[in-house]
């Protein structure tokens, strides 16, 4: 069961990540080719509206396999709740992990239905959106290699 878990949350992480890269490889370099401001904009709302749907299956579904994880390893709510397991290295970095997809979650809800929706005719709500946008991809590739050193005993 742990394996299947596992791959489910690797997949739903390859699908959210790299359609953030995607937006900011591609996307957004090919948006500047276009002149007019108003085409711009709708394509960039309708891509990111597409894109919001799949990104918040992933984050769920990273949500429900993430927490299914921790048990499925063995760590049970008793030792969670001890001091002594955020002294190691594992739980240190467990805290860490789970700080970061806190703050990614809060940040994403943000990004995709405050700010994002209302780019198109507020220039400062644009520019936060993109804000948050690049940080949280900067944030999601910290959370991947937490992850990697979760799966060797952690930091």
């Amino acid at each position: 069961m742990l394996t299947i878990s596992l791959l489910i949350h690797i997949l739903s992480s390859m699908l959210w990540i790299g359609g953030m890269i995607f937006f900011v490889i591609v996307i957004a370099p090919f948006l500047k080719t276009i002149n007019d401001p108003g085409e711009r904009s709708n394509i960039y709302q309708m891509v990111g509206k597409r894109f919001r749907f799949w990104g918040w299956i992933a984050i769920i579904s990273l949500l429900v396999t993430g927490y299914s994880n921790i048990f499925l390893m063995g760590i049970s709510l008793e030792t969670l709740l001890s001091k002594e397991f955020y002294s190691s290295a594992f739980g240190r970095t467990l805290i860490i992990k789970l700080s970061l997809v806190t703050y990614i979650v809060i940040s994403s809800l943000f990004h995709d239905f405050v700010f994002g929706p209302k780019a198109r005719h507020n220039a400062l709500a644009g520019t936060i959106a993109r804000y948050i946008g690049r940080t949280n991809l900067v944030v999601a590739i910290f959370i991947v290699f937490s992850a990697v050193a979760l799966r060797l005993g952690g930091f």
